[in-house]
């Protein structure tokens, strides 16, 4: 099922403020503790037939740069190459605007693969968490000053975030959901 701009607007900022912070008190990206060294990844089925990951898929296998093609992250304006990074139970991929290009306001796109914090662990950072559930996937919003996150829930321990950050946080949060549509059928289900 396609979700729908209004339930994934709110879902969009709540990923962008767990992607954030770990904490209340503490601001940046969730890492996974170095001394500790939970399974990498778990099997989830996928949600129907036709996903790219099919029945089974582990949420590790997923490369998060292959989640949006060209132009999903283009059609908000020039972007540069994908930045992927990984980082124990954290990997990401980025897309920064080409300010060459064109000037104004552009929000720094970005899909995180969390596969050791689920939509509980996302962290309020001054605009709320907006949480929801259609057809079975939960998803949580977080807005913050600095743009937008949307949660996709794949299992209580893992999540797919969709971020968009350096923007105001209505446009964010409406870029965000406009991705989150584009990804949420190619994220397994647990």
């Amino acid at each position: 099922m396609r979700l729908t701009r209004p339930t994934l607007l709110p879902l969009v900022a709540i990923a962008a403020v767990a992607v954030t912070a770990c904490s209340n008190s503490e601001g940046g990206i969730p890492e996974a503790d170095a001394g500790s060294s939970p399974a990498r990844s778990s099997v989830v089925t996928s949600p129907s037939a036709d996903d790219e990951t099919g029945p089974g898929t582990s949420l590790s296998d997923l490369d998060p740069c292959s989640l949006l093609n060209q132009a999903d992250v283009r059609q908000f304006g020039p972007v540069e190459e994908a930045q992927r990074e990984e980082e124990d139970l954290v990997d990401s991929c980025s897309w920064e605007p080409d300010r060459s290009q064109t000037s104004g306001e552009r929000g720094t796109l970005g899909i995180v693969i969390r596969e050791n914090a689920g939509l509980q662990d996302m962290n309020d950072l001054g605009m709320g968490v907006q949480r929801t559930e259609e057809d079975g996937r939960q998803y949580a919003r977080v807005p913050d000053p600095n743009g937008c996150g949307i949660a996709i829930g794949v299992t209580n321990n893992a999540r797919v975030d969709i971020l968009v950050t350096g923007a105001d946080p209505d446009k964010a949060c409406e870029m965000a959901n406009t991705l989150a549509e584009v990804v949420e059928p190619k994220v397994p289900q647990g």
